[in-house]
């Protein structure tokens, strides 16, 4: 049994009341809109799981070696994307 301060459970009781719901279905629908907090869930790899140090250092060299390999979306300079000239006025 999970117990709540009396905060959050009057936060609780009047968004129940509000809404016409169960204080248990309102809970319910937030922890299933807040998601899986772990951010490995959207990924096509398994989780990582009790990893040393070097491991999870030699994962994170790999995922910044595959994002500095892909290709530059806009070749513009920052100048040119924001839009001045040579002489820093606007075009």
């Amino acid at each position: 049994m999970i117990v709540l301060s009396p905060e959050i459970e009057a936060i609780l009781q009047a968004k129940a009341a509000r809404t016409g719901r169960t204080p248990e279905e309102v809970l319910r629908e937030v922890l299933s809109r807040a998601g899986d907090p772990a951010p490995w869930r959207n990924s096509v790899a398994a989780p990582p799981r009790n990893l040393s140090k070097a491991e999870l250092i030699a994962a994170m060299e790999a995922i910044s070696v595959r994002s500095a390999a892909r290709p530059m979306v806009d070749l513009r300079s920052p100048e040119e994307i924001v839009g001045f000239d040579d002489f820093g006025l606007p075009r």
